[in-house]
């Protein structure tokens, strides 16, 4: 325990998941010891895990109830009620900011289609798990001032600026002062927390090569949701260096529920399935908590059957004999058979649900491995890496690699975001995935210019409109402090103001602002009067981890405009 109030400083990672969210926190000098919360704990299936659903429930006038398996759990005693209607149920909503030119005013859809502000959603999940650390942490016995806690929030690497800056603002919406926020990538944080881990918390592999200087290994983040890859290499003095840009995909553990859901629509018909979660909630949670549980122990040449017993809406819709001839009317004919109230499930069906998730997943560590050389490990996390038949699959596609697996594969993320948070300057560098400029006028090439693009000025030369000017390279090494952009722009219009337009691009070489182009911001810059006619500005832009800075001086008055781009607007 720490003396005074003075020397206690806290780092609090929020680990935000797909499927499942949690926390955990440590104090300076003490990193590597991690406080949480015992266990959540749910009211119907007798589940209990080290963290909780991202389950949000809003009470009709759409303001917080309860958040994870209390959200869950409270939803389904109204729909046994009849109840539940007014309210709002919203589950694995994270995925709604992959891939997407998310804004501030998105919406998502609650389980049964209402709309609410995604900004809402997320702010108040964040909101909880906040307010639960802190409760946590003064439970432990401990008082800080709330300037004494720093936040680390988890965000996957594959995600595009506006997700990230997303996550950023629903944190500060949720009462985490910005000054104390940092966003931490996910492989990077899994990474750093097996560089300090101590041995024997390694399930499988030798921990004690992964930290040498030189040593290059790739790291595989599965959770429910994205399959999230990057490549390091550990640099003199153990800061890590990204070798190959964070790629990935929705190949998550929630795609095998998918498809074993898919088997309830073959038996008993999709509108069945609406009829059983309409009126028993809870049995339909029942039924996918039983097999999140199974899905955890299925493992290659899987020699258990999977019995599950079910729920009396659907017996009841039901003869045996109809199921039967569902069962043997379907693919399913060879793979389930009933007994009673209870579908017993083969070892080969359980294996299938796994298949095309574990495809994707394998097919894109070669590709990788086919880009880059000298890797010779692979750091397996997150909550899908804990499943046998994942680590088995690895096992047997890179048996000319070192698989590493850590204890509690689930929880290296958010601990190494504490890490993180302790030591931000762990990630020396990193490696864009956009391609970054400014839309401009530049002088028309006809071997790269679209002749519909082309004017002439009032000089008679040739200019193509909505060139891309680029200012910094997909696939660029920078630093993970951020790197400076210097540009110098002329205008000749008669115009009061210049707006400087910032686009990204996943193109390496891209000469048009296009279809392919996302707009991240735009810059106004109020131009004097006397000066209107011709004036040049100075730009310089700082691309960091979550956000573009940018810094412009009109040459003629030396005034200098300064903003964050907003990514949201």
């Amino acid at each position: 325990m720490v003396d005074k109030l003075d020397d206690i400083h806290f780092v609090a990672a929020l680990d935000f998941g797909t499927t499942y969210s949690g926390y955990a926190f440590s104090l300076s000098g003490d990193e590597l010891r991690f406080y949480g919360p015992q266990v959540w704990n749910s009211g119907h299936g007798g589940m209990t895990s080290l963290k909780t659903p991202t389950s949000l429930l809003l009470n009709p006038d759409q303001t917080f109830n309860s958040f994870g398996f209390e959200a869950e759990d409270r939803f389904a005693e109204f729909s046994a009620e009849e109840n539940h209607h007014e309210y709002y149920l919203f589950q694995r909503f994270k995925m709604e900011l992959n891939c997407k030119n998310i804004k501030k005013d998105y919406n998502i859809q609650d389980i049964s289609g209402k709309a609410v502000p995604a900004m809402k959603i997320f702010s108040l999940s964040i909101k909880y798990l906040k307010d639960h650390c802190l409760k946590t942490i003064r439970d432990r016995g401990f008082l800080p001032n709330p300037n004494d806690v720093k936040f680390v929030l988890t965000v996957p690497a594959i995600w595009n600026d506006r997700s990230k800056q997303f996550m950023r603002t629903a944190a500060v919406q949720a009462g985490i002062d910005d000054a104390q926020l940092t966003l931490a990538l996910e492989p990077e944080a899994a990474s750093i927390y097996c560089q300090r881990e101590s041995l024997e918390n390694m399930r499988v592999g030798r921990q004690s090569e992964i930290t040498d200087p030189g040593t290059r290994y790739m790291v595989v983040d599965i959770g429910g949701g994205t399959a999230d890859f990057s490549v390091h290499e550990v640099e003199e003095g153990g800061t890590l260096t990204e070798l190959y840009r964070a790629s990935g995909g929705p190949y998550g553990g929630i795609y095998v529920d998918k498809e074993y859901l898919k088997m309830y629509d073959t038996i008993f018909g999709k509108e069945a399935i609406k009829k059983l979660k309409k009126e028993d909630l809870a049995e339909y949670l029942t039924i996918k908590r039983e097999f999140e549980a199974k899905k955890r122990t299925v493992t290659a040449n899987y020699g258990s059957h999977f019995v599950t017993r079910l729920p009396a809406v659907l017996n009841k819709m039901f003869s045996n004999e109809e199921k039967i001839q569902r069962i043997q009317s379907s693919y399913l004919k060879d793979k389930v058979s009933l007994i009673r109230d209870k579908l017993k499930l083969s070892p080969s069906l359980m294996e299938s649900f796994f298949k095309d998730s574990l495809e994707n997943i394998i097919d894109h560590v070669k590709n990788i491995l086919r880009s880059i050389k000298d890797v010779h490990m692979i750091l397996l996390v997150g909550g899908y890496a804990e499943n046998p038949l994942v680590q088995e699959t690895f096992n047997n596609e890179f048996s000319n690699l070192e698989i590493i697996i850590p204890q509690d594969c689930n929880l290296v993320v958010m601990k190494g975001a504490v890490l993180y948070g302790h030591c931000p300057m762990s990630i020396s560098a990193r490696i864009l995935g956009f391609s970054y400029g400014v839309c401009i006028d530049t002088p028309f090439n006809p071997e790269i210019h679209p002749l519909k693009l082309h004017y002439l000025k009032c000089n008679g030369k040739s200019y193509c409109r909505n060139a891309f000017d680029e200012l910094i390279a997909k696939n660029t090494k920078v630093s993970s402090t951020g790197n400076v952009v210097e540009r110098t722009y002329f205008k000749d219009k008669n115009t009061m103001s210049g707006g400087l337009r910032v686009y990204c691009t996943k193109k390496e070489t891209p000469a048009l602002v296009d279809k392919n182009c996302q707009l991240l911001g735009t810059l106004d810059v109020s131009i004097p009067r006397q000066v209107f006619n011709k004036w040049t500005i100075h730009g310089e832009f700082i691309f960091g981890m979550t956000e573009i800075k940018v810094s412009v001086t009109v040459k003629h008055t030396n005034e200098t405009f300064t903003t964050t781009l907003d990514l949201l607007e």
